[in-house]
């Protein structure tokens, strides 16, 4: 503040000596130098005010677009790194669940349990190779789904049957990675494990009516809610929770996931979710 006082004391100054002589040479009448020093002084103190002012908010916003970005910058990595355990808590469970299927056929059919095991190391690679992205096109989902499938027929062999329809303008939309697996899943464990004689299990995928989500479906034709419990209904499973809670982490009220049953049996997963042909991340 010192400095800018005389630094304003010094510009007064300045202004008298080189615009009055050229007053006088004009034919204006000499002002006294008190009165020439004042009004430069008061002229001089608005003007450093007016840039001082303009200068602050200038960087004033400056800062505040910093922080804007830098607070956007920390909400992605935060939303990365949950999105990233929640995707990381799903092939543990994946794995234990399969395993334990594998365990079942061991002793009873070695065969049949080599063979899932050799597609669930192809699945593994490529769920290990697909991590890295959090959305990835349907097609590539569906290949994921496909291994998935093949272990599922192996382990419950003729009491099973499964169908898949994919629509050809939504083969090239984003979606979660490993999306469809613990839908699925959830369809065996609670629909066809439960069902007392042979099942059916059938994956869609499409467009919305108005074209602007797509819509996934899983459908059972199991118990639904006649003896399915709370869990079935609600679809409090890890599988499920985390899937609901990525969708909600990614694209908040744009993406969701509900249960509906029939009393007769059958229980449908809908997942709802942008149509778009670019990753969100």
């Amino acid at each position: 503040l010192v400095l800018h006082v005389a630094l304003v004391l010094a510009v007064s100054a300045a202004k008298i000596a080189l615009f009055e002589p050229v007053r006088v040479w004009l034919g204006e009448q000499p002002m006294p130098l008190t009165r020439a020093f004042a009004g430069g002084f008061v002229s001089e103190v608005v003007a450093f005010l007016a840039t001082a002012a303009a200068i602050h908010a200038i960087e004033f916003y400056r800062r505040y677009r910093e922080r804007e970005a830098l607070s956007q910058q920390l909400q992605a990595r935060l939303t990365d790194a949950q999105l990233r355990a929640l995707r990381a808590q799903l092939n543990p469970h994946f794995l234990f669940n399969t395993l334990n299927a594998v365990t079942t056929l061991l002793h009873r059919d070695p065969e049949r349990a080599d063979a899932m095991l050799t597609r669930l190391g192809e699945l593994l690679r490529l769920t290990l190779r697909a991590d890295p992205d959090h959305e990835i096109p349907l097609s590539d989902e569906i290949a994921l789904l496909d291994r998935y499938l093949d272990i599922m027929r192996m382990r419950f062999a003729d009491r099973v049957s499964i169908t898949r329809s994919v629509h050809a303008d939504v083969e090239t939309a984003m979606v979660p990675s490993f999306v469809l697996q613990p839908l699925v899943e959830n369809a065996f464990e609670h629909g066809v494990s439960r069902s007392a004689g042979p099942a059916h299990v059938r994956v869609e995928a499409g467009p919305s009516v108005d074209g602007t989500s797509v819509v996934l479906r899983v459908h059972d034709d199991g118990p639904g809610s006649s003896g399915s419990g709370p869990t079935r209904g609600s679809g409090n499973g890890v599988g499920i929770s985390n899937t609901r809670r990525r969708l909600h982490e990614m694209y908040g009220a744009s993406g969701s996931l509900t249960f509906s049953t029939s009393p007769n049996g059958g229980t449908t997963v809908e997942v709802r979710l942008p149509l778009r042909r670019t990753r969100v991340m």
